[in-house]
């Protein structure tokens, strides 16, 4: 079904149920302890969010006999970062999408379990089901976290500043990179980007100093409620919880009137970075186009891009 960097795709048929699956299967090996405790440990932890209705179905894990890790799981039909490339997304059916994924995020931030990249194209839909999300990759069992996996693979549009001054990672940034990718599927590209292309790092990191513009037709509340999830403080955004119910109870029938939004934001005025440690932009090699960045002293997640 596709291929790329990190893993190949294969649709495939469960003779024993006669279901079709999609499996993954990672293109390198895991040729160090390191790697397979990590592996284990993010197919546990992807497996415990995977019994909620809008995260994909994980049904099993495993290792080739060449030491080739691979995921068997639900096969959907696509992805929102392909939506999102033929028609962007209208703001009531954006706001549903988010509903559904920030209800995903209340139940494995409640289970001590960060998705860590969530993105448009590991948001995914079925003939079944809207909106699933998938890739709990850079997710990190509460008690097991290891700080060097954010640095090691993560997707620039949609993470938060704190990302890239090597804070402790936090709902918030989950919290951040789902309203960055609602922002993007109304848009057709991530937030304040001015074109397809990817900037430089240098050039992402000034973004932040920019304010989040309007966007034609959708309604200032939404529009509002995605800023505030995007609050460069992280202290300055909404839970998930929160974020959940701020979409939920967010009416945008034209008929009904508005009451104009307001929400609290910490976000001074002008948001100054701290240097980065050296981090190095790797070439495209996946079907998002953006890329990632790697910490350069040590290896890439190896699981993390399973479901990009």
């Amino acid at each position: 079904m596709a291929r790329g960097g990190y893993a190949t795709v294969y649709r495939a048929t469960q003779d024993s149920v006669g279901r079709e699956v999609a499996i993954k299967v990672e293109n390198r090996t895991l040729d160090s302890p390191r790697d397979q405790a990590r592996f284990l440990r993010e197919a546990r932890a992807a497996g415990r969010m995977s019994s909620h209705p809008h995260v994909v179905d994980l049904f099993d894990v495993g290792v080739t006999v060449d030491q080739h890790p691979y995921l068997i799981m639900e096969l959907c039909d696509g992805s929102y970062l392909d939506r999102m490339r033929v028609s962007p997304l209208g703001p009531v059916e954006a706001r549903d999408v988010g509903i559904k994924i920030a209800d995903a995020l209340v139940h494995s931030h409640a289970n001590g379990v960060l998705h860590r990249d969530v993105k448009p194209a590991n948001i995914l839909y079925s003939e079944f089901n809207s909106a699933v999300l998938a890739d709990f990759g850079l997710a990190v069992l509460g008690e097991m976290r290891d700080s060097s996996v954010t640095l090691e693979v993560l997707t620039p549009a949609y993470a938060p500043p704190e990302t890239f001054r090597h804070d402790a990672p936090s709902g918030a940034a989950d919290i951040y990179a789902l309203c960055a990718s609602l922002y993007a599927v109304m848009h057709g590209r991530p937030p304040r980007w001015a074109t397809d292309r990817s900037p430089s790092l240098i050039t992402l990191m000034d973004l932040f100093n920019h304010p989040i513009p309007d966007l034609p037709g959708v309604p200032e509340g939404l529009t509002a409620i995605l800023r505030y999830g995007m609050d460069n403080d992280p202290n300055g955004r909404p839970s998930a919880e929160e974020l959940r119910d701020l979409l939920n109870n967010l009416q945008l029938d034209p008929e009904t009137p508005q009451q104009p939004a307001v929400y609290r934001s910490t976000t001074p005025s002008t948001f100054v970075p701290p240097r980065p440690r050296p981090i190095v932009p790797s070439t495209p090699t996946r079907e998002d186009d953006t890329p990632t960045v790697h910490n350069p002293t040590s290896r890439k997640g190896f699981f993390s891009r399973w479901f990009s």
